[in-house]
């Protein structure tokens, strides 16, 4: 009785440990796709994010700001001789 309980128990206790371990492997290689997954969605994001840094310098640049301007805006050149001086009219200070 006790040996039969005992095999009984044995197989038991093995046949866990065998599915215990093809549960944790295939944990395993799912956690292993995810990590790929999510690998390559940081050089993605990476890469995004060099894009956007190169385009925010062109942005910057003298230049690209100076052709916006003057396209998008329709702004243009000033001459010295075109600005004029604007003073504001003094009033007589009245004595109380």
């Amino acid at each position: 009785m006790k040996r039969s309980y005992f095999i009984v128990t044995f197989i038991a206790t093995h046949i866990f440990f065998i599915f215990f371990q093809i549960h944790k492997h295939s944990k395993i290689i799912r956690f292993s796709y995810q990590k790929q997954k999510n690998e390559q969605k940081k050089e993605l994001l990476i890469q995004k994010i060099q894009e956007l840094t190169q385009n925010l310098y062109e942005l910057k640049k003298r230049s690209s700001i100076k052709k916006y301007a003057q396209k998008k805006l329709k702004m243009r050149k000033i001459k010295l001789s075109q600005i004029k001086k604007i003073t504001p009219k003094t009033q007589p200070i009245s004595s109380q």
